[in-house]
């Protein structure tokens, strides 16, 4: 039975990728608004603090195209514009050739995602903050052409609350955590090798938006918390090495 999940026009894409540049106007409109870049490892809440900040009514999420179908979700099918927009291998290759998206990439084999330019257009238009999650590879895509941009690290908390969270998320088997762990020591080394990432402790969620809402809008990052956050994200690293070592 041939995979209904494998992306039939892969070879086009990986060459339209390669030297993938966005066009100017996509450059130009992500530089004319304030952009807000979440990364972090698994479990560690990014998902969750970007729909508190949305609440917040200053926020617009940067809805990313895709080529996979709509899933559903606890009995609930995904819709068109709200948690992706879902395209056509064809429609989504014509845009890449065109350089309207900011960026995009091949997920897990199986589809093809990426933030077009209509949704700047429509975080310009409501005067609102682009926000969106990354990982580290797009931040440094984005790098050249958005300097700018709020790059934000998301830490989670202490070493056994974040298992607990992470044990949290449903049942997975001893090699499915250990993947996820060394994803995230990945991540995390990868951050603290750059130095344009902001960073966050997910000690409380309520607490950790707001604060990070506060230092988002004024533009201003306390440097004490910034230093206590590298220190844990060191001390998080040897956890996670003690773990799958």
């Amino acid at each position: 039975m041939p995979d209904t999940n494998k992306i039939k026009r892969i070879d086009e894409f990986q060459k339209a990728l390669r030297d993938y540049v966005p066009s100017i106007e996509v450059i130009d409109l992500f530089n004319q608004i304030k952009v807000v870049l979440l990364v972090a490892p698994a479990a560690a809440g990014r998902n969750t603090i970007i729909r508190n900040l949305i609440m917040t009514g200053r926020y617009y999420y940067l809805i990313s195209d895709t080529t996979r179908k709509p899933r559903i979700n606890n009995g609930v099918p995904e819709r068109d514009g709200e948690e992706y927009w879902f395209k056509s291998e064809e429609e989504m290759l014509m845009e890449l050739k065109l350089g309207s998206y900011v960026e995009a990439a091949v997920i897990h084999d199986q589809q093809i995602s990426g933030i077009n330019i209509r949704e700047l257009r429509e975080s310009l238009q409501r005067g609102l903050v682009a926000i969106t999650d990354m990982d580290i590879q797009g931040s440094d895509f984005l790098r050249d052409y958005a300097p700018a941009a709020n790059n934000i690290f998301v830490l989670p908390p202490d070493f056994s609350e974040w298992m607990r969270r992470m044990d949290g998320r449903g049942h997975m088997d001893s090699s499915e955590k250990r993947r996820r762990l060394e994803s995230a020591h990945r991540e995390i080394s990868g951050a603290l090798e750059r130095d344009y990432f902001k960073y966050v402790i997910n000690w409380d969620l309520r607490s950790t938006s707001e604060e990070l809402h506060e230092e988002i809008i004024s533009g201003v990052y306390d440097e004490n918390r910034q230093k206590h956050a590298k220190e844990h994200a060191i001390e998080l690293l040897e956890c996670v090495k003690r773990e799958i070592s």
